[in-house]
């Protein structure tokens, strides 16, 4: 892990209980971040009331930030217009140009001939989790 972190500013997000401040606490001993206990139901109990950077450069071999945020209670996509999703993957955004007009980038069957078929690999995972988003958009 700390390869990936060394010489990066790196933001810890997630609902609570998650573990966040528990890395937070491994990555830097002397930062003593509270932790608490997850009830039986799973649920985690709001610790962390502000966000904290940590320098990681003591810690790891290279410089670095790490910053603890508190749990999240809810997220939610409700304010979001699905033409605006894929604008958030400029990858993704850039393949959908070859989509036939009134693509919904949904696939096959509602967007046979849509673009987002054709990639692999992470796009394709991508292009994946973008579809997911598009799906719950589509339900509210």
């Amino acid at each position: 892990m700390a390869d990936l972190l060394a010489g990066k500013i790196t933001v810890l997000l997630g609902h609570s209980g998650v573990g966040k401040s528990t890395l937070v606490n491994r990555l830097v001993p002397e930062a003593d971040r509270a932790v608490g206990e997850v009830t039986e139901i799973g649920r985690g109990r709001h610790t962390s009331t502000r966000s904290v950077a940590l320098p990681l450069g003591d810690t790891l071999s290279g410089s670095g930030w790490v910053i603890d945020t508190p749990g999240i209670r809810s997220f939610g996509l409700a304010h979001i217009q699905p033409d605006n999703v894929l604008l958030a993957f400029s990858d993704l955004a850039e393949a959908t140009r070859e989509c036939p007009r009134g693509c919904g980038h949904m696939g096959p069957p509602a967007d046979p001939e849509c673009a987002l078929d054709t990639l692999s690999g992470p796009a394709a995972r991508r292009a994946a989790a973008a579809r997911r988003l598009l799906a719950v958009l589509s339900q509210t």
